[in-house]
Formats: structure tokens, sequence, C-alpha cells
């Protein structure tokens, strides 16, 4: 209530109303007459009314259940930043209903949306320098959590290595998070998954999307190469880096093609996901080569976490090379 009493006293209307008053009410007595005081007392009146219409819209936004905030990822080249993420405000304020949101962010938020970008330009394959990138994020959304007392939704646009999605994914392991794919054809971004709970990390019994196929020619290796195939191009098997791992397990998608943007991409990313689950209780090595979209690589970062004894690569020159290892990402 106090804070309320405050906030309405402080009101730029409100204070130049008192400041009127303080100063013409002299004025007005010595001209005389009713007509100036009621001119005055309109005019104060009027404005005390804007800063009380100004006050309850601005109550009424700040108490707000769930504060919408964009989150810009980029490595490498691809689609200007900036361009993104108006793009992406387009679809929150579609979703929540409310016009001029990047407005709102900065007015009674105070957050700068400029800081709510990132851009990586080094070379992916220097991890040190990427996890300092990493943990850059990591930083401004616990900053953000906190100030906001945890009533966030985080709406995270990343593009153009699926490698570093992993990564990224855990970040955002606990929030509530809806992620975004790029569509080229449009050149925008699709909202692909509203995560709300913890569903992506549960198993599934049957898998619709995609095909699994073992090849397991050595029981006593502990090593295992995980294939994921979820584009319209399909991952070379014979790559140097990759044809020697004797173990490997094979997810191709039973569609032609992409997956639709309209489709519920966790449920991809579950069967993926249950996979990986089951093959943990007999590897303890994995080696991770895809093609798939950014988003289903965030997703599995966010189920996957920092434990395993996983390596992601990126493919590049033909090859798939090796980035990281799942459990050497630390946050401290």
């Amino acid at each position: 209530m106090l804070k309320l009493l405050k906030n309405f006293v402080d009101n730029g209307f409100i204070q130049i109303a008192g400041l009127l008053a303080l100063f013409l009410s002299p004025f007005a007595d010595a001209i005389g007459g009713n007509s100036a005081f009621w001119y005055l007392f309109f005019v104060l009146s009027m404005l005390f009314l804007i800063g009380l219409f100004d006050e309850y819209k601005k109550n009424k936004i700040m108490t707000r259940e769930t504060v919408h905030i964009p989150i810009i990822i980029k490595v490498d080249d691809g689609t200007d930043s900036h361009y993104v993420l108006n793009n992406l405000i387009i679809k929150i304020e579609e979703q929540i209903n409310l016009n001029n949101y990047k407005d709102i962010l900065k007015k009674y938020y105070s957050l700068d949306l400029e800081t709510l970008i990132f851009e990586y330009k080094g070379s992916i394959f220097e991890f040190d320098r990427l996890m300092s990138f990493i943990r850059i994020i990591k930083y401004k959304i616990d900053q953000i959590e906190k100030e906001l007392d945890g009533r966030v939704k985080f709406h995270i646009a990343y593009y153009r290595r699926p490698a570093i999605g992993f990564i990224i994914g855990t970040i955002f392991r606990t929030q509530a998070v809806t992620i975004y794919q790029n569509n080229d054809a449009k050149n925008q971004f699709e909202q692909v998954a509203n995560i709300k709970d913890r569903k992506y990390k549960e198993n599934v019994n049957f898998f619709s999307h995609y095909n699994i196929t073992k090849k397991i020619v050595d029981e006593n290796d502990n090593h295992i190469l995980i294939i994921i195939n979820s584009a319209s191009h399909l991952i070379n098997e014979k790559a140097n880096s990759i044809k020697d791992i004797k173990n490997k397990v094979i997810i191709t998608l039973k569609s032609n093609g992409t997956i639709p943007y309209d489709s519920d991409w966790i449920e991809y990313s579950q069967e993926i996901y249950t996979i990986i689950n089951q093959l943990q209780t007999k590897y303890s090595k994995f080696t991770i080569v895809h093609a798939m979209p950014e988003a289903i690589s965030i997703i599995l970062g966010m189920a996957l976490e920092n434990y395993w004894n996983i390596n992601i690569t990126q493919y590049l020159k033909n090859d798939y090379l090796f980035v990281y290892k799942m459990n050497e990402i630390k946050y401290f």
C-alpha cells in the first residue's frame, strides 16, 4: 500500500499538478473572481485524473503475473540480430495482447533491449572463450530473474550452430521458456516449443517421430556414437572423425524433410532424450553427431544438462569436429 502511495506521489502528472497549485493559487487569488479559480481547478483536476489513469495503467502492467523477456543469441553469421529482436517482440505482443512492448520493458522494468542481444563472433572451438560468453548470458538471466522475483518467461531465438544450442539449453533448464526456430523461407522466427515444466525429461514408450537403428559391434566397448538425422540432409557415417567408433545408434526422422513448425518440438526432443537416457545405463562415453534445427539442440541441452560424458560435435569442412564435452560446462 505504501509503495502504491509513493508511486502515486512520484507520478509526473501529479507532481506538475502540485506545483501548479502551489505557484498559481496566489495569482488566482490576486486576480480574483470565480473564473480564474475554476480554470485552475479544471486544469489541476485534469492533470490529477491523467496521473491517476497513468498510475493505474502502470500498476496493471507491473503486477502482471509474468514478464516476457526476449533473448537473442547469435553465433557466427546470420540474420541481423536487431531484426530478430523486433520479430520476437511482435510475436510476444500477439501472445500477450499488449502493444508497444519494447517501450513497456524499458519504461516500467528498466530493461535495455540491447543488453538482451548476445553475439559470439569467435571460434566455437575455443572452449574457454565460448564458456565465458555463455557465463555472461547466464549472469544476465539470473539477474533478470532476481530483479523480477522469478515472474519471468524467456523467449529465446538462437541461431546458426546447433552444437552451441546444447550448452545454451543448460542455462535455461529450470525456467519457463518459449523457444523459436528460424524459418528461412519466411525470414522470421516461429514458436516451436512452449516449456512450462520438465516434460522434456520424461521418457516415452512409443517413437512416433523417429526410427531407431542400433548397430552394436563390440559389447565391451563403452563408447557409443549417436547419430541424429533430424533435418533434410543425413549424417555421413563414413566421415573421418566418426568412422572408427564401433557402436552406434541412428535416430532418423520418419517424415521426409524437416520438422513442421506447427508441431510440438518438445515431443521430438523427448524421443531423442529417451534413447540417450536408455543408453547411459550401459555406456559411459557418448559422441553426438547431428543434422537438426537449433531449437531441438536447446531442448536437448535442457534435458541432458551438464553431467554426462557427452562429446558434442559440429559439422565443418565435410567432417564432424569435436567442440566440447557436456560435463565440462561449469558456471563457477
